[in-house]
């Protein structure tokens, strides 16, 4: 299993710098924007450390909480008593991280987050709502993360509509924040790697010397 991640980040890291990973939401045979972001969920398992043991329970599951709509559909679903990765670039479904089984919490309202939230490696803050809850905007979703997840480990990784709110996003305490580039036709993200540090995170170099990530 180490071997077929190491497999899926060294392919992803050639398309990223020579330009084939891309998003082309324009063209019917192009790769899923989540698709794609279900994939980084291993690569963000295989160059972020995590202090040895972050929470409760850390051992034993990668915890990946989604608030907000889940948008992951087919690329991240249950499987026995987890969840696997199911992305283009992986030969086969990946079901562990760090040797660990995924495990997905949901949290459709920021009310439920407020109430019910318990402690993940990773923390995906989607930029759109659960179907069905009004009245939310993706800051309420960031607000209340940075709120809830103050002086822990966490790898806050949002979405935004442009680089501008991406660096924005960042610069408040979203570790990791996605934009489209529409112009270059593909998936960036900017990552927060002195806020990385100073929460006890350590982002190794192959990741912030990807040519799709803008370090801060």
């Amino acid at each position: 299993m180490r071997r077929s991640l190491s497999l899926f980040c060294a392919l992803l890291i050639g398309n990223a710098l020579i330009g084939d990973h891309v998003l082309r939401a324009q063209q019917p045979q192009a790769v899923s924007e989540y698709d794609i972001k279900a994939g980084w969920f291993a690569f963000f398992g295989l160059y972020i450390q995590w202090p040895e043991q972050p929470f409760p329970g850390a051992d034993k599951d990668f915890v990946i909480g989604v608030l907000g709509n889940n948008p992951f559909g087919p690329y991240v679903r249950p499987s026995g008593n987890g969840f696997a990765i199911h992305a283009s670039k992986f030969p086969k479904s990946l079901k562990v991280i760090q040797g660990k089984r995924i495990k997905v919490i949901e949290y459709a309202t920021v009310d439920a987050f407020r109430r019910n939230y318990r402690p993940c490696h990773i923390l995906f803050i989607s930029r759109s709502s659960a179907p069905g809850v009004p009245a939310e905007t993706v800051q309420d979703r960031v607000s209340a993360a940075l709120a809830k997840t103050k002086n822990q480990s966490v790898v806050l990784v949002g979405e935004a509509s442009s680089k501008a709110e991406s660096e924005a996003f960042a610069k408040s305490g979203v570790i990791i924040c996605y934009w489209n580039d529409l112009q270059d036709q593909r998936l960036k993200m900017v990552i927060n790697d002195t806020l990385a540090r100073n929460e006890g995170l350590k982002i190794k170099s192959p990741l912030l010397r990807l040519g799709v990530v803008t370090p801060l």
